[in-house]
């Protein structure tokens, strides 16, 4: 069994596309991802930008948040290429595969974009399809979260640090592997949540800045 990690960065479509965007209102620009093997050791990564249909620019706004510009996507092939480079990518060590990502966001994305674009699943995105995990409904279940979790949110809620750069798709993948790896031994991932359970405990009955300043343990479903 190969676990795959996956997060797409996405561009609005330009305004004057005003049908195209009741079906779907952002496109993919970059596509992230990285597999684990049985023992949650990282083997392999993929990563490509991808050239956008709608939009002639990248926005100001995504630029901040990605670090992606016109350039990174010059010469760049489109979704249907690179997506089914990926879904090669995943079957390249073998038919055994689950497909993780953080939200069922980038799984609608896919629905949305390619029924806009008129791309049809091959045999390969099928199975890729077919294999795919939301892994926030597995955390948010895990600690009886009300309300969806973010990557960041989730990862701090243990006390572990973002790795690499946010909105980065490999990055984002890598660390939404991270959260994979300690629901992976329930019992361990019981203790954490214990721990903070208990520490932001103690922290109301003393005064100053609390874990509960810092970590909003609300919307995640936890009580001190």
């Amino acid at each position: 069994m190969k676990y795959i990690f996956i997060d797409f960065e996405m561009q609005q479509l330009d305004k004057e596309f005003k049908f195209e965007k009741k079906i779907c209102k952002q496109e993919i620009i970059e596509i992230g991802a990285i597999m684990l093997d049985e023992s949650f050791c990282e083997i392999d990564s993929f990563k490509r930008y991808v050239k956008p249909q709608y939009s002639k620019h990248i926005s100001r706004q995504i630029i901040e948040l990605t670090g992606i510009t016109d350039n990174y996507l010059f010469g760049c092939k489109k979704l249907e290429t690179e997506m089914n480079a990926f879904a090669e990518w995943c079957l390249s060590y073998g038919d055994e595969i689950t497909v993780y990502a953080w939200s069922e966001n980038d799984l609608l994305q896919i629905n949305h974009e390619f029924f806009l674009k008129g791309i049809s699943l091959n045999l390969n995105m099928q199975k890729v399809i077919q294999n795919w995990r939301d892994l926030q409904v597995s955390y948010d279940s895990a600690v009886g979260a009300a309300k969806p979790t973010s990557l960041t949110r989730a990862l701090e809620s243990l006390g572990i640090y973002f790795e690499g750069h946010m909105h980065d798709a490999v990055d984002d993948s890598r660390n939404t592997a991270t959260i994979f790896k300690e629901l992976s031994d329930p019992e361990e991932f019981q203790k954490s949540i214990d721990y903070i359970k208990s520490f932001v405990s103690d922290a109301h009955k003393s005064s100053g800045t609390t874990l509960g300043d810092l970590i909003d343990f609300s919307k995640l479903g936890i009580r001190a």
